[in-house]
């Protein structure tokens, strides 16, 4: 199976390089974005909220579950992190995990530019706006509000991971790692496998958030929850 997942010695070093500016440049945008939380009366508790997240996920990564022939599948979190704390600091939250995970060598120190872009940039800015998208169709319908984040959750995961999919087998492909026609089709089929457990995973944790803590979640102007 092919990961999105990249060690270090797969990548070319023209898409490490540009992978890596791009990275670089999100994370500082990011950076002042999530500066004007700071003079809200809730920046007290963003930071801890990162870094309880940055645990979770980093947690959640190391729980494999299985899908078919023997292979399995992890939590990425990208989404889930964006729906919870908002797009700007899901790319530094998985920033932070990518490169804990790395200096144990679960996955790449010179690939975590190209990691954070297909994790972070991509499942979680990508991703959010997607569930705001989703989000506000299944506003037009009579489903429960409560219902339709949960729902927009579950399907912005789904495709965001399929989308990071694709963005990695590109890279993996001008890397001349295999040929289009072989590597794409491969990540979106195993990817659209795995990308069901992130669906539910993520779904059943903004569910119980929902239930228990509500206001554990920050973007809840972007989502409309209440």
């Amino acid at each position: 199976m092919i990961i999105i997942h990249i060690n270090d010695g797969i990548l070319a070093p023209i898409p490490i390089g540009v992978l890596w500016i791009i990275t670089i440049l999100t994370i500082t945008f990011g950076y002042f974005k999530i500066r004007k939380l700071f003079n809200s009366e809730d920046y007290e508790k963003f930071i801890p909220y990162i870094g309880v997240l940055a645990a979770v996920i980093f947690a959640f990564q190391y729980v494999n579950y299985p899908i078919i022939g023997g292979s399995s599948g992890h939590l990425i979190g990208g989404t889930l992190v964006a729906v919870i704390l908002g797009p700007w600091a899901s790319v530094l939250v998985l920033f932070l995990v990518l490169m804990v995970q790395s200096l144990f060598g679960d996955g790449g120190l010179l690939a975590l530019g190209a990691n954070t872009f297909n994790m972070g940039i991509i499942c979680g800015i990508i991703g959010f706006f997607i569930v705001v998208g989703i989000k506000r169709l299944l506003d037009r319908t009579k489903i429960q509000n409560t219902y339709n984040i949960i729902v927009s959750t579950a399907i912005g995961s789904y495709i965001a991971l399929l989308i990071a999919s694709i963005a990695c087998g590109i890279q993996l492909v001008i890397s001349g790692i295999g040929t289009f026609e072989f590597v794409i089709p491969a990540m979106l089929f195993w990817y659209s496998l795995i990308g069901i457990g992130e669906a539910v995973i993520s779904a059943l944790i903004i569910f119980y958030i929902l239930k228990t803590k509500p206001n554990f979640i920050m973007t809840q102007k972007f989502l409309r929850i209440f």
